[in-house]
């Protein structure tokens, strides 16, 4: 990533945070610690994602929605320094194999966080994508998102934790309408998909994904979802957080389902 942009994202995520600390929104603890997330990156100190002066009993509870992913596993390495992890995967079978989810049971246990699986309904979303309808990823992300939220809401959490990396600066860190906070880790921190790998690395963790799912595999039975999905792709590449290499193996994958 080039650094005027990785220096703008920041700064921009760092006046949001501040933002939310003095409305009352993040607590102090939580704001003191991410603030010195950033505060490493801003200064070139990618490494330090140690934090041991802080004990269980200044930590906030913080959901992480855990698909398994290496953005989602990265983002839990980074926040279990700093919140009482609880790692929610969204789970159905028309996008996840009984493989994937023993897998992702096996990784939670290695991350040593509380871990729950919530069972989600797709099937208004496969109905319409096999029948051409839309492109499945917008409305599978609203209800797994929705079932995140909700499980937040029931259990009073404050804090939501995502591996989004494109919704960065401001849209990396904010707050919803029902008072949560959502972080996008990667992109709060300006991490690239790399820059996650070797957090992972450094944890002993690797994770070999092919792009994408069963059901967007099924959506590209029709061409303009294969085209929305490497539109998808080429946003990466423009935001930097994939290099060209990547960004070309998976539209390669896609032209390849």
């Amino acid at each position: 990533m080039h650094p005027k942009i990785k220096e703008i994202r920041l700064i921009s995520a760092m006046d949001n945070l501040i933002n939310l600390y003095n409305e009352g929104t993040v607590d102090k603890n939580t704001y003191l610690n991410l603030k010195r997330l950033l505060d490493n990156r801003i200064n070139g100190i990618d490494n330090d994602y140690e934090y041991d002066n802080i004990t269980n009993n200044t930590k906030q509870t913080a959901i992480v929605a855990f698909s398994g992913g290496v953005d989602s596993t990265a983002s839990t390495v980074i926040a279990s320094k700093l919140f009482n992890i609880i790692g929610i995967t969204a789970y159905s079978d028309i996008i996840m194999h009984p493989d994937n989810k023993k897998n992702i049971s096996n990784l939670a246990k290695k991350l040593k966080i509380r871990h729950e699986f919530l069972d989600i309904d797709l099937n208004e979303v496969l109905k319409g994508t096999v029948n051409g309808k839309y492109h499945p990823c917008g409305r599978c992300h609203t209800t797994v998102e929705s079932a995140v939220l909700n499980y937040a809401l029931e259990n009073n959490i404050k804090y939501i934790i995502y591996g989004d990396m494109l919704s960065v600066g401001q849209l990396s860190i904010i707050r919803n309408k029902n008072n949560i906070v959502r972080i996008n880790m990667p992109s709060f921190l300006c991490l690239t998909k790399n820059e996650s790998r070797e957090i992972l690395k450094k944890n002993n963790i690797v994770i070999s994904q092919k792009y994408g799912c069963s059901l967007l595999k099924k959506s590209h039975a029709f061409n303009h979802n294969r085209k929305f999905t490497i539109q998808r792709i080429l946003r990466e590449v423009r935001a930097q957080v994939i290099d060209k290499e990547e960004g070309l193996n998976n539209i390669l994958e896609v032209l390849d389902m």
